[in-house]
């Protein structure tokens, strides 16, 4: 009897996020909408071996964006703790990491997810108004012992418009 493959599923808090902000010294708006996957799942077969994820979307883009002078839009991620399981050992969340490809007006960064510390993901250029980043998700080995079913982890991203 063949075990079922576990299905190791991490969901992000949103799909298109439009964020304003006033600056309180000069009453300057700053907006800019951003999409963001909602999810990544890893359809882990070998619990010896890493996984690459497949994602809701290719990766992060940023559209319409109002900021200040020589400011650009930076994406950084963390997990909001280890996978949940559906029972038995959690996954740890530094288990998830990620490359970048194919930046545009801006630069992709590699990382690995934090539970404790946000990662930069994108730093876009100055004066940029819009931009992406194409994100391939691992998942490292997980090993044993791995209960079968969905495993999920949340993600928090933090948008900022940066000097």
């Amino acid at each position: 009897m063949t075990a079922a493959p576990a299905r190791v599923v991490f969901v992000a808090v949103a799909l298109a996020v439009g964020f304003a902000v006033r600056d309180v010294a000069t009453q300057a708006i700053e907006r800019v909408t951003i999409t963001l996957p909602t999810a990544v799942s890893f359809a882990v077969t070998n619990v010896g071996s890493a996984t690459n994820g497949t994602a809701s979307s290719p990766g992060m883009q940023f559209t319409g964006a109002v900021i200040k002078s020589n400011r650009g839009v930076r994406a950084s991620v963390k997990a909001d703790g280890d996978f949940i399981p559906p029972s038995g050992t959690a996954i740890p969340a530094s288990r998830v990491s990620w490359t970048t490809s194919n930046a545009v007006n801006g630069v992709g960064s590699n990382g690995t997810l934090s539970k404790t510390l946000y990662t930069q993901l994108y730093q876009g250029n100055d004066n940029a108004t819009s931009g992406s980043v194409d994100i391939a998700w691992q998942l490292a080995a997980p090993g044993v012992p791995l209960r079968s079913g969905a495993h999920v982890l949340t993600l928090r991203w933090k948008l900022e418009s940066i000097h």
